[in-house]
């Protein structure tokens, strides 16, 4: 029987024209193979001219204006330790660590406060909670006296040269915010299970493939939350963090680039976080960082009517608009489509789409595992497959129920 439905399928394949298949492929062709290797082939490229025409990055030894390192903790006293003595072990010289206790109802600042005693950190209490990260780090502001801002979250760990590899992209001075290199450690609770797994696979591509590539080309919208650093001038004269938004990091590098301020990817200012190792946990957390990024879209929608703003800003918002949001759509019609109109060879294209999928994948993953200062990051493309055919199809119902409960303005639930 198997040998028959293969003898089927090839033959099938055989009679396909070129009009039929991209007739039947064109998203995959237009937009996904377009990308896929054009993105891949410009990246590899790059890192060769970079290796070997001898050119230098911004660089100067000296550069050390001093960092404000603020960790906003929410009843964290799993692992709020550990943040700190990260912090403290990185060898950049000149900085300060500002712990922000915000409203903890457990042992939190009682783990923290040992380290304020011995003067290595200042900590900060707010006996009742902000609500929100936002408010949390605004506060911690408050009391910052670094020319630069280093935002990291509780349950980040930072390599020991994290803060300088950051910070000397800022020697730079057409640079204004530098996103840090963020990997995945483990699970919440320390697991390493199969979605933590998948999970440090998607981060790997999202940074060293994404992130990268929107840094070369002067698209970057988005300095993480978890590992960040800007220049604390330019969040001022920003108002700060907004509290309107869940996705806060991602709203105030849009309200940057709307001044025309240039933010980067630093590769190898690493720092690693944990991440949900349940399904439930995952579904939650995507559903949140789906929900905000179309809000803060639509927070700041003037920039798609106004002409004042950069062509590469207003080019990458369009992008991001399309390819998470318009596309992901598409790509459920096509779907239906193929299951409607093409039921005597629905199996046949579904069979076609993973091999073609599936190639792109693994070019994506050798092409990231390349890139990354890790090369043994390499070893995870073992799980492509399950990528194409479980992980990614799951995380696309997930956002499109986000879409969909925020135009049917459903309350939301965290």
């Amino acid at each position: 029987m198997l040998e028959s439905f293969w003898k089927n399928f090839v033959d099938w394949l055989g009679s396909l024209t070129l009009i039929d298949f991209l007739i039947v492929f064109w998203p995959l062709i237009l937009i996904d193979f377009v990308r896929s290797v054009g993105k891949a082939a410009l990246l590899l490229l790059h890192a060769l001219f970079i290796k070997f025409s001898g050119k230098k990055r911004w660089q100067l030894e000296h550069f050390t204006p001093k960092v404000s390192i603020i960790i906003p903790a929410h009843n964290e006293e799993k692992v709020i330790e550990n943040s700190i003595n990260s912090a403290l072990e990185t060898d950049y010289p000149n900085k300060e660590i500002i712990v922000v206790d915000d409203g903890s109802t457990d042992r939190t600042y009682q783990l923290a406060y040992p380290y304020a005693q011995k003067g290595l950190i200042k900590l900060l209490r707010r006996k009742t909670a902000s609500g929100s990260k936002s408010g949390a780090l605004n506060y911690g502001m408050l009391f910052a006296s670094g020319e630069v801002i280093v935002t990291v979250d509780a349950d980040t760990l930072l390599e020991r040269d994290a803060i300088r590899e950051a910070v000397k992209q800022l020697a730079n001075p057409k640079v204004s915010a530098v996103s840090g290199n963020v990997r995945i450690l483990a699970g919440e609770h320390g697991r390493v299970n199969l979605l933590v797994k998948l999970q440090a696979y998607e981060y790997l591509l999202s940074l060293e493939l994404g992130r990268r590539f929107n840094s070369l080309m002067g698209t970057l919208l988005i300095i993480s939350g978890a590992f960040g650093a800007f220049w604390k001038s330019n969040v001022e004269h920003l108002g700060q963090y907004d509290k309107d938004t869940i996705t806060e990091d991602f709203d105030l590098t849009i309200k940057m680039r709307k001044l025309g301020k240039r933010l980067v990817f630093a590769e190898n200012a690493v720092a690693w976080t944990f991440c949900p190792e349940t399904w439930r946990a995952w579904v939650r957390q995507r559903l949140r960082w789906t929900r905000g990024q179309v809000e803060t879209l639509k927070k700041h929608s003037d920039i798609f009517s106004k002409k004042n703003f950069d062509f590469r800003f207003v080019a990458a918002l369009y992008d991001m608009l399309f390819m998470d949001v318009i596309l992901l759509f598409i790509r459920f019609f096509w779907f239906f489509f193929v299951i409607i109109f093409l039921q005597s060879t629905f199996v046949y294209v579904l069979l076609l789409s993973m091999i073609l999928y599936m190639g792109l994948e693994f070019l994506a993953i050798v092409t990231a595992g390349l890139l990354s200062p890790r090369k043994e990051d390499l070893r995870k493309v073992y799980l492509a497959p399950l990528v194409v055919l479980f992980y990614r199809p799951c995380y696309a119902v997930v956002r499109m129920k986000a879409y969909v409960d925020w135009l049917l303005k459903r309350q939301s639930r965290w």
